[in-house]
């Protein structure tokens, strides 16, 4: 009777693949600002899209956006089936909540976002997170030690292709402590563990490297002061130049603020002082503000510099990059320690806009605050995996909303995890807990 059961249910989810493979292969491949600096293997951009488009270009010539359209329907098709599967037979969910776990997995796919779609970063980046997880999750509960070799895999091809999830990993580990706390001198524990921990540096090793070998400089990918720098020149004031010692660092700032003040993008500028509605001016001007005004100034300062020394080159280009970034790194820690006040305020409308609101966040803070008591006082598999994906969904909008916006391109990995920590949360309290 059970067989019968899986064997409808696969044939349900077979069909159910087909189509939506049919109806995205027919929706056109989308180009995003980013997809160029792609294409173009820019520096500012992760290494791991870059060398995926380049091979696919190399590969099918003209044809690479209809090919790289139908690996990233299939890889996230495949991706999904894997996460949903493992999620369901570790949380032993209900046809209904089955259903409702699916649907959730498959939204980015469709309006507004078309993740598959989208010759961006999260054409891949989607799949390989619900694999990131969905590994750990079978190496952890299910004792898959072979799981923990492509848990690592996945985790560093996803960090060289979008670098919010580097640090997600001390997550998993801290799971693992918890679970064999008694048993952790245990050789294979240690081996695991300082994989768990160190993996992380070896990726930034890795991606510095690379740019060493492309740019000609030993740097991390030049992009998240810049990025972060938005909201400290949003919140900015003009005497906030006499903070600023460096001559340079100086005059971008004063172009900045000024140019910043003549298109009215900054919160002074506004005629409110309610931070929700500062906020949705800030979340709906960012590129405005960062890459047509800040960013654009900064690079064009160390870009004039540079030609007056020497001629225009790859590696010039690539120092004006990281000149920006580096400029951007000491403006935004001068502006934010002066005025932490509104930066404050105007984080803490980013970060709950990530859960739609404020209740969505406290929700989700509540079930973090009390998963980790109880992990750590009696560890259980259902506090467990409710604490990861409490954990999960903390960890990337708080690292967002510190660097750039809550845009639903940034967030939308969370929804599933948002639903299975109300799932899993039901369950405890409905069922009491159970192995």
């Amino acid at each position: 009777m059970k067989s019968k059961q899986i064997f409808k249910e696969n044939n349900v989810l077979i069909t159910i693949y087909a189509f939506v493979f049919l109806f995205l292969i027919f929706q056109k491949a989308i180009y995003s600002p980013d997809t160029f600096g792609y294409l173009k293997a820019m520096p500012n951009r992760h290494l791991g899209y870059v060398i995926f488009l380049k091979i696919f270009a190399f590969l099918f010539s003209d044809a690479f956006e209809f090919a790289v359209k139908v690996f990233q329907i299939l890889f996230s098709l495949v991706s999904i089936h894997f996460f949903y599967s493992k999620v369901s037979q570790l949380l032993k969910l209900h046809i209904l909540f089955k259903s409702a776990v699916l649907l959730v997995l498959l939204f980015p796919l469709f309006y507004p976002i078309y993740a598959a779609n989208n010759l961006c970063p999260e054409g891949i980046s989607y799949a390989l997170y619900l694999l990131f997880v969905a590994f750990n999750l079978d190496f952890i509960f299910n004792e898959n030690s072979r799981a923990f070799k492509f848990a690592i895999i996945t985790f560093i091809m996803l960090v060289f292709t979008r670098g919010q999830f580097m640090f997600t990993y001390f997550i998993f580990a801290f799971i693992y402590i918890l679970k064999y706390r008694s048993h952790l001198k245990n050789k294979t524990h240690v081996i695991n563990l300082l994989i768990l921990i160190f993996i992380p540096g070896i990726v930034i090793i890795g991606e510095m490297s690379y740019h060493k070998l492309k740019d000609g400089i030993f740097m991390t990918t030049p992009f998240g002061f810049t990025n972060m720098s938005s909201a400290a020149y949003y919140i900015s004031e003009e005497d906030d130049a006499k903070l600023i010692s460096n001559p340079e660092y100086k005059s971008i700032f004063k172009k900045s603020y000024n140019e910043l003040k003549r298109k009215k993008l900054l919160m002074s500028s506004q005629s409110t002082s309610n931070y929700k509605e500062n906020y949705a001016f800030f979340h709906n001007h960012i590129p405005q503000i960062c890459n047509h005004t800040t960013y654009k100034i900064a690079r064009t300062h160390f870009i004039n510099k540079t030609k007056k020394s020497s001629e225009e080159s790859k590696f010039t280009i690539a120092q004006s990059f990281y000149n920006a970034e580096k400029a951007n790194k000491e403006i935004t820690l001068i502006l934010l320690k002066k005025n932490y006040k509104k930066w404050i305020q105007l984080y803490v409308a980013n970060l709950s806009y990530s859960f739609y609101n404020s209740i969505g966040f406290v929700i989700m803070v509540i079930l973090f605050i009390y998963s980790t008591f109880k992990v750590i006082t009696v560890y259980h598999k259902w506090h467990a995996l409710l604490f990861i994906c409490t954990a999960l969904s903390l960890s990337n909008a708080i690292l967002i909303a510190i660097f750039s916006h809550s845009i639903m391109r940034y967030v939308f990995y969370n929804y599933a995890l948002i639903l299975l920590s109300l799932l899993i949360i039901f369950k405890i309290f409905r069922h009491g807990i159970k192995d």
